[in-house]
């Protein structure tokens, strides 16, 4: 699970900026928070909620990118350069990006700490906490920090063991787990395996359902494609349930796969009972809310049954605020989601507002120098835990609201 993350110098958040998901004792004692095999109490949820253009989709691009890059990135070619950008404006578009996550896997927090640019990692770092009765320390497992003048990486993985040769295949644009992983090294497959399910929308451009992207309905594609494997008929049946909570008379999804000269040819047909009368609908004549569904269900049903971290974008696109609030709670509930799967998400349904407490709401507005800010609403002064947090907030109490 994740404890934090931090951004500094990255798209529009030129400052350092944090969230968290780590609360203390005030925090309500109910089935949104969960206490973890470290001790520290976490929130399954955090939603991000602010104007158009305040940083809320570069928000939450940071684990995302980090999962593409301790995962995904020895997979690109040698030479590409990495797909982030720095604040736009003034001098910090000439200096590096900095990125921080805190997660825990089996109980241990780890640290991992990036410094790049868009050629390079300049310094990769990755520590374990040491929690005692009297403060929190960190000691390195391993670390690898770029030298311009000898234009190589100074390495230090005493502590980690990896694989003899590696030094070989280490690359400016690649992470060291990433590399280490393709080498079966035992200790990168831990935190590899870890930010592999992590799961999300959000690609460097932005929301992929955005319609003016290329390629915006692949999204739907994949998620069918996903649904016809033998292997997901479980997720597929909760797909089908919910659907049929959601939308008055749909009973089934049946789904064709085939292949011909080398091309995936996929039929979708939903079928739709009323009155004893089923009838069978193509894909095309579905709603736009039930096409958004099918991507979100296999997103979030996927987590849930493997536990992980889901990041959405725009995640009440298309469909009406009470079902919003009912994927909601998904996560929420221990029966739907044992494993403690967490869920990042921004919205523009202020209504979810109402379920949620001090310490799951990030505001983010930009300021006069186009700069993204971000914070948790229980770090605003005299924000009170029985706040009608919707009603302060469409009242401009805690800013982040559109100035008009």
């Amino acid at each position: 699970m994740i404890h934090s993350f931090s951004c500094k110098n990255f798209y529009s958040f030129k400052n350092l900026t944090t969230v968290d998901f780590k609360v203390n004792e005030k925090a309500p004692n109910n089935d949104a928070y969960f206490k973890a095999d470290s001790g520290w109490r976490l929130s399954k949820i955090e939603t991000v909620i602010g104007p158009n253009a305040s940083g809320k989709t570069n928000l939450l691009k940071v684990l995302p990118f980090l999962k593409w890059l301790i995962v995904n990135s020895f997979n690109t070619s040698p030479d590409a350069p990495l797909p982030i950008k720095p604040f736009l404006f003034g001098a910090n578009k000439n200096k590096p990006v900095e990125l921080s996550v805190d997660f825990e896997i089996n109980g241990h927090i780890f640290v991992y700490t990036f410094v790049l640019d868009e050629s390079k990692i300049i310094l990769e770092e990755l520590k374990i906490k040491n929690k005692s009765i009297e403060k929190v320390t960190a000691k390195k497992v391993f670390s690898r920090r770029w030298h311009e003048e000898i234009k190589a990486y100074e390495l230090d993985d005493k502590k980690f063991n990896l694989p003899k040769g590696i030094k070989d295949s280490l690359r400016l644009n690649a992470s060291v787990i990433s590399v280490a992983a393709r080498f079966n090294h035992k200790n990168s497959l831990e935190v590899f395996n870890f930010w592999k399910k992590v799961e999300t929308n959000v690609v460097e451009a932005g929301w992929v359902g955005d319609r003016l992207l290329p390629n915006s309905g692949q999204q739907l594609v994949e998620a069918l494609d996903f649904f016809s494997e033998k292997e997901n008929i479980h997720i597929k049946n909760e797909a089908e349930k919910l659907l049929s909570q959601f939308d008055l008379g749909l009973d089934s999804l049946e789904i064709v796969k085939e292949k011909k000269d080398n091309s995936l040819n996929i039929k979708v047909k939903m079928a739709h009972t009323f009155g004893g009368d089923k009838e069978y609908l193509p894909m095309q004549y579905e709603s736009s809310g039930t096409k958004q569904l099918l991507v979100l269900l296999r997103t979030i049903l996927l987590v849930l049954a493997n536990g992980g971290v889901v990041i959405l974008d725009e995640f009440d696109v298309n469909l009406h605020p009470e079902i919003v609030s009912a994927l909601f709670d998904l996560f929420l509930q221990v029966e739907t989601n044992p494993k403690n799967a967490q869920l990042l998400f921004s919205s523009h349904s202020h209504l979810i507002l109402s379920k949620l407490d001090k310490y799951q709401i990030i505001l983010t507005e930009k300021n006069k120098k186009g700069e993204s800010e971000a914070w948790r609403l229980d770090e605003v002064t005299g924000v009170r835990a029985d706040d009608n947090y919707y009603a302060k907030y469409m009242a401009g109490a805690y800013g982040a609201f559109p100035r008009l």
